[in-house]
């Protein structure tokens, strides 16, 4: 607010010494360099998890699960955790509970979600499941192309038929932003990281209002 108040005044001073398409170019280049710097308000796209309780969980392929065999328990604990904080459930899993139960029940993705729900006692189950996931392209290990793409989904619990998705919601993100960079200018953990914490922004954005910049690469 103090933002657009300042430029409205700068806009009223500058208007009585310049002259009009000067002007106007003038306060366009403001305009687009507040719009930049500036953030939007975002609504939640599914607000179900409130006043709920809730689990999440993450699955990956065997040959990404193989290479990086902590991707999946790492996507489950952010999750979790920044859902508890943020999405006002009345109830949730511990992120650590919900990862040794799925790692010695290795067979879960193939039972019904209504069972996986109950298993937890839920009301909400949320399924990220991660169908890509790389940090340079295949045959090329000398230039940074991260990627992380997948889907979000919600089971709920008390309808009437559990097993079918209420929501569902593909995700896709990269970094870095740029080509060129490799492990000399950035190092493997810092693009891992980085990719991972974009990835975890879109899935948890979907349940609460959240603000965002207006110029995000992600």
């Amino acid at each position: 607010m103090m933002r657009r108040l300042a430029l409205s005044a700068l806009v009223a001073c500058l208007a009585w010494v310049l002259p009009g398409c000067v002007l106007g170019e003038l306060v366009g280049g403001m305009a687009e360099s507040a719009h930049r710097e500036g953030s939007t308000d975002i609504p939640a796209e599914y607000t179900g998890v409130a006043g709920h309780s809730f689990a999440a969980v993450a699955s990956v392929d065997r040959a990404t699960q193989a290479r990086y065999p902590t991707l999946a328990s790492e996507v489950i604990g952010r999750v979790n955790s920044r859902l508890a904080q943020s999405a006002g459930a009345t109830g949730w899993v511990p992120p650590d509970q919900i990862i040794a139960y799925l790692n010695n029940n290795p067979s879960w993705p193939a039972w019904s979600r209504e069972r996986l729900a109950e298993e937890f006692g839920v009301e909400r189950l949320i399924i990220v499941e991660l169908a890509e996931y790389r940090l340079n392209e295949t045959g090329n290990q000398y230039l940074w192309d991260g990627v992380a793409a997948g889907t979000v989904t919600v089971h709920e619990a008390d309808a009437y038929a559990p097993e079918f998705e209420v929501f569902s919601k593909e995700i896709r993100v990269s970094f870095p932003d740029q080509r060129g960079y490799g492990p000399e200018e950035l190092p493997e953990a810092a693009v891992a990281t980085e990719l991972l914490r974009r990835f975890v922004d879109r899935v948890v954005w979907v349940f609460y209002d959240h603000e965002e910049a207006n110029v995000i690469p992600y």
